[in-house]
């Protein structure tokens, strides 16, 4: 069944079209991924991480929702149609309060890359109104990230105590020195969120997308951690066995206490518009392919 909403977020109002065919227990871990789909390798990217998701996780475990913050409809609409998931859509512009005034649709160099963090954001925040509030985790997940161990949610789940209440792929050090754990594959106490009135808003330029999450977690005395992982200790790499089809794919492992890799990120900036990855990362095609062979159709 299909519904529409209008969901008040900052105090702008904004058309959601939400399907929920999954209700499962709050035990179960609700997994959420913003999305913004303007081509088709971003609808791409996110069909790998939902099929990574769907293929290595007991459904009974997970409950996922996609959040897409008005991509074209052409581009969102099959997500509708896809079994296993709920799905929210918002139809309505993310813009960020100092651009509502000033915003023009018809202006071509307007672009919603140019709020991206705003968006994500919201996208998560929108989220916040669906999920049942009484679960016990909840967990973010960025669209170019994949599962890759039928373990990896009970290895999170696992890190999540009375005393850590958030457990994450990998830390973020450039705007903290301390670290924070990053938004792209973070699992938190959704009990201690909610209690703690924590957010995901950003604070540019010095906090990013969810940096607020473990500051104001340390804030009240919590702890927060992380697995192992290639892009805080790229020699990592050297524990992967020559056999390994994950020792070549050049993006971010994380890994379990056996020196399993359990999740991956394909790596930052993908310059969504024009359909092209820059920097040492893998190629979104390379990073398509991998999974097909490995991941979703294991």
């Amino acid at each position: 069944m299909i519904e529409k909403k209008h969901i008040v977020i900052e105090g702008r109002s904004h058309r959601v079209v939400i399907s929920q065919p999954v209700r499962r227990g709050a035990n179960a871990v609700r997994l959420v991924i913003p999305a913004y789909q303007p081509t088709s390798i971003a609808q791409e990217l996110l069909r790998i991480c939902i099929g990574s998701i769907q293929n290595m996780t007991n459904a009974d475990d997970y409950e996922l929702w996609v959040v897409d913050n008005c991509s074209p409809w052409k581009n969102c609409r099959w997500l509708l149609d896809h079994p296993g998931i709920n799905v929210a859509l918002s139809r309505t512009k993310p813009l960020p309060p100092e651009k509502r005034f000033f915003y023009s649709p018809f202006a071509f160099w307007q672009r919603q890359e140019q709020w991206g963090s705003y968006a994500n954001a919201l996208g998560l925040e929108l989220a916040l109104k669906l999920v049942d509030p009484r679960s016990l985790q909840l967990m973010t997940l960025h669209m170019d990230t994949m599962v890759c161990a039928p373990h990896w949610l009970d290895f999170f789940k696992s890190r999540v105590s009375e005393t850590n209440k958030a457990m994450g792929a990998c830390f973020e050090k450039h705007r903290t020195p301390e670290g924070v754990v990053h938004i792209l594959g973070c699992m938190v106490d959704y009990q201690t969120f909610q209690a703690e009135g924590i957010h995901f808003w950003p604070d540019l330029p010095q906090y990013d997308v969810g940096d607020k999450v473990t500051l104001q977690l340390r804030e009240a005395g919590h702890t927060v951690s992380v697995c192992e992982n290639t892009y805080e200790t790229p020699l990592l790499v050297e524990s992967i066995p020559a056999t390994s089809p994950y020792k070549h794919l050049s993006v971010v492992r994380a890994f379990d206490d056996s020196g399993n890799v359990i999740f991956m990120h394909l790596g930052r900036g993908i310059p969504k518009a024009d359909e092209r990855y820059v920097g040492e990362s893998a190629s979104a095609e390379d990073w398509i392919e991998f999974a097909e062979e490995h991941v979703i159709a294991s």
